[in-house]
């Protein structure tokens, strides 16, 4: 297996094979939460005017705006302590987040593309192994293009356990409690519980993948699609 490793969204466009997205805080981590939940499609779009497009026809629209703050064009902030008790069952839902659906939406030449945190790194790895990948691209988004420790440690630990080796949890979990984006969201957007559900190893075992239906890109629960 060739693994390599293309960082921020820019890296992304670089990026071949099974595409690894990573976005540790928060919308990798928000995703995998929503089809738990029971949401059928979500469509990532790039920016607010692209959600509004959306708004009556029925559409849940989950986002956020500049720097990860609370915009009232969305119906639940893109945070995963907010949706984790909302049942979303058959809803079709759309998302807006400032780093991995421009990601989502940038990448063109990937096999596939799967979005991983720590919430579902078990998962991912099983799938990757489950469909013998000869190129996995990982791509640890961080923030506005700019390397972020959770999602680099993420992309380490889903590394090591492709290639059968121990990763030390406990260690990333305390770097990462420590770094920019986790004081970022719990201290500017005031949103603590969402540090902690993204530090939470392999509670929703949900593979969420980008397919394309009539030309538009659209994120479902791999186990259910494939």
């Amino acid at each position: 297996m060739n693994i390599k490793k293309h960082s921020t969204a820019k890296g992304s466009q670089r990026a071949t094979g099974i595409v690894v997205i990573i976005d540790v805080l928060r919308a990798c981590t928000t995703i995998p939460i929503l089809l738990k939940n029971g949401a059928d499609t979500i469509i990532p779009v790039k920016t607010i005017d692209d959600a509004q497009k959306y708004l009556n026809r029925g559409y849940v629209l989950i986002g956020e705006g500049k720097n990860g703050c609370i915009h009232d064009s969305f119906h639940y902030c893109n945070s995963p302590s907010e949706i984790h008790s909302i049942d979303f069952t058959e809803k079709n839902l759309v998302i807006r987040s400032n780093n991995a659906t421009q990601a989502i939406l940038n990448i063109e030449k990937a096999t596939d593309i799967i979005l991983a945190s720590f919430v579902n790194l078990e998962a991912i790895v099983t799938y990757i192994n489950d469909h013998y990948a000869k190129d996995v691209a990982l791509v640890p988004l961080g923030r506005l293009n700019q390397e972020g420790l959770e999602d680099e440690l993420c992309a380490e630990a889903i590394k090591l356990r492709l290639e059968n080796t121990f990763f030390d949890f406990e260690k990333m979990k305390k770097e990462i409690n420590d770094c920019p984006c986790a004081k970022l969201v719990r201290d500017t957007l005031d949103k603590p519980e969402d540090v902690a559900f993204a530090l939470e190893l392999n509670s929703y075992p949900i593979v969420p993948k980008v397919y394309t239906e009539d030309g538009q890109k659209v994120i479902k629960n791999a186990s259910l699609n494939d």
